[in-house]
């Protein structure tokens, strides 16, 4: 009988791991040469020097895009708040203008007297210099006819201050004194006007409205020589003298009346000297006719 062959013996077991490299894929870089090391190297790299100075600057334009967005918005805050303060002034100014188309003037002999007597009578109690108060004081602005309350408000101011006020910003220290202390229309709108917009810009003890750039508003009774478009060569008012009556000569302004302005960003605006001649308001100044004029 033939003998069954024996059982071959079982291989010893590997150690846990051993055989299976081949089939397992290698650590990153093992075994796959230089170029895989390279790249490998490549792919963590921290960013290069251009590359920062180029990051850099598209913060720096996006940091002055915002600063000049915020600057414009800041600018057309001030633009609008000294707007509102000049339509403030410009109403009790114009209130108490228009009212003398109806005051009786008597003694007058004819339309030419009466538009005469009524220019005078305006401009002492609607001055734009300090000049015309010291005429009220000592009796020359109206002879022989008694002080209006605003005239009589005005020479008590000026004679009981302890300070004498000094011409660098006269018709700005008038339109305050008008406004506040005269009482031509009985300030309506004073309220509204907060401490921030008032100031003594050249410390004379006589007080100015300020515009939202703190520099004091303006003021021209008879702006005669005022254009607007600035330098247009065409003046905003009629040649015609106010209070006249009649037909006055064509122009865009119509008669005359007070201008009340602010040179805006302008800053300090120094406009040329303030007269009966009128003022020249320069490109950028604000003024209570600026609305009339785009139309």
């Amino acid at each position: 009988m033939t003998a069954l062959p024996s059982h071959p013996e079982p291989p010893p077991p590997l150690p846990l791991g051993a055989g299976l490299r081949s089939t397992l894929p290698l650590p990153l870089g093992e075994g796959r040469g230089e170029g895989a090391q390279l790249k490998h190297h490549h792919a963590t790299r921290a960013f290069t020097l251009v590359e920062l100075l180029v990051v850099v600057s598209i913060i720096l334009v996006l940091m002055a895009m915002i600063g000049s967005a915020v600057s414009a918005a800041r600018g057309s805050q001030r633009v609008q708040a000294t707007q509102a303060l000049i339509a403030r002034l410009d109403s009790v100014i114009q209130q108490h203008y228009s009212s003398y188309a109806s005051r009786p003037v008597p003694g007058a002999t004819s339309a030419a007297d009466r538009g005469t007597r009524l220019r005078l009578l305006a401009t002492h109690e609607l001055p734009d210099r300090w000049a015309t108060v010291q005429n009220i004081i000592s009796g020359t602005s109206t002879t022989g006819v008694p002080l209006t309350p605003p005239q009589a408000a005005y020479a008590g101011l000026l004679a009981s201050s302890t300070s004498a006020p000094t011409d660098s910003f006269a018709d700005a220290e008038c339109l305050f004194m008008i406004v506040m202390m005269g009482g031509v229309a009985d300030c309506l709108s004073c309220d509204a006007l907060g401490t921030s917009q008032m100031g003594d810009t050249d410390n004379d003890g006589a007080f100015e409205f300020l515009d939202a750039w703190k520099q004091p508003i303006r003021y021209v009774l008879w702006p005669s020589a005022l254009q607007l478009p600035p330098s247009s060569g065409t003046p905003f008012f009629s040649s015609t003298q106010p209070f006249t009556g009649g037909t006055s000569a064509p122009a865009k302004g119509g008669t005359m009346r007070p201008l009340i302005f602010s040179g805006g960003p302008q800053t300090p605006f120094l406009p040329p000297v303030i007269s009966d001649n009128g003022a020249d308001v320069r490109a950028g100044a604000i003024t209570n006719f600026d609305a009339e004029a785009k139309k």
